[in-house]
């Protein structure tokens, strides 16, 4: 039996023009001198997992619609859910989702379809692939950016286990000291002090807490930004003394500390992701 090409484009939405001819762009683009072969595929077909598993080599690009709206008298599945339903091929080492948010205005950006599809993979972390997909998707009609696929770290098991816990307050206090021990070398501090002292807003504030706070505030528009680069130590290390300042407020029951630490974990973890993914080099490939 031959080998999967090393790269596969799926097109998920083959019945919308656009969502072809981007699919196009992006062979004649990035595949001049790689093996890749493109697919239209409909993500309403029964045997989309088959089809995804003979495909997939080294690198999957699935090229569709993100979300449940309307394109003409169609409405297309959320491509999330789908892949969710499928299962994800094990051979896969990266995966790039290239999805449009057209017909989305900049008041509405933040609901805008390749945001909610973010959103929704994240439940594809909890996976047992040993596969993560993080990044951004496209802007406008135009198909940009990326998600890349994180091979197991030890940042990425231990946010699982934050998540499994489920409130646990005993294992949420373990987990709270083996966080700190991942950063061995204190990476992480460091780069938040450093980020203190060359910012004046954060050294008017006289307790870390605020600063933590008010940092991470400074950090979530790097959702939004292909190209932004979030240390994610830094990110990890925020993400650590938040929980632990959950942990010992008296003033909050049992379950309102799980759901501050739930508040922390969502947004933190998809910048300590893309981080991860981009200090690893998972993938130098940029669309614009």
């Amino acid at each position: 039996m031959s080998s999967p090409p090393p790269y596969a484009i799926v097109v998920l939405s083959a019945y919308d023009p656009a969502v072809r001819d981007g699919a196009a762009r992006v062979a004649q683009k990035l595949f001049k001198r790689n093996q890749v072969t493109v697919h239209p595929i409909p993500l309403e077909s029964p045997g989309l997992h088959q089809t995804l598993s003979r495909l997939a080599g080294g690198t999957l690009y699935l090229v569709g619609h993100g979300d449940d709206f309307q394109i003409g008298d169609q409405q297309p599945p959320n491509l999330a859910l789908k892949l969710e339903e499928e299962g994800l091929p094990e051979t896969v080492a990266r995966i790039h989702v290239l999805t449009c948010m057209s017909g989305v205005t900049p008041p509405q950006l933040q609901e805008a379809p390749a945001l909610r599809l973010r959103l929704d993979l994240v439940a594809l972390y909890q996976k047992d692939t040993g596969i993560r997909v993080t990044g951004l998707t496209g802007k406008s009609v135009d198909f940009g950016g990326s998600f890349r696929a994180i091979p197991n770290h030890p940042v990425v098991a231990w946010l699982d286990r934050v998540r499994d816990t489920d409130g646990d307050l005993e294992k949420l206090g373990e987990l709270l000291d083996e966080g700190n021990e991942l950063d061995a070398n204190n990476a992480g501090s460091d780069a938040f002090q450093r980020l203190v002292e060359g910012n004046h807003a954060l050294q008017q504030q006289d307790e870390e807490e605020q600063q933590i706070y008010s940092a991470i505030q400074m950090f979530v528009p790097h959702l939004l930004d292909k190209n932004a680069r979030p240390d994610f130590w830094m990110m990890l290390y925020m993400l650590v003394q938040q929980m632990g300042d959950a942990m010992e407020d008296e003033e909050l029951l049992d379950g309102e500390k799980w759901d501050s630490i739930l508040s922390s974990l969502d947004t933190l973890e998809p910048l300590i992701l893309q981080g991860l993914a981009l200090s690893r080099q998972a993938s130098k490939v940029h669309f614009s």
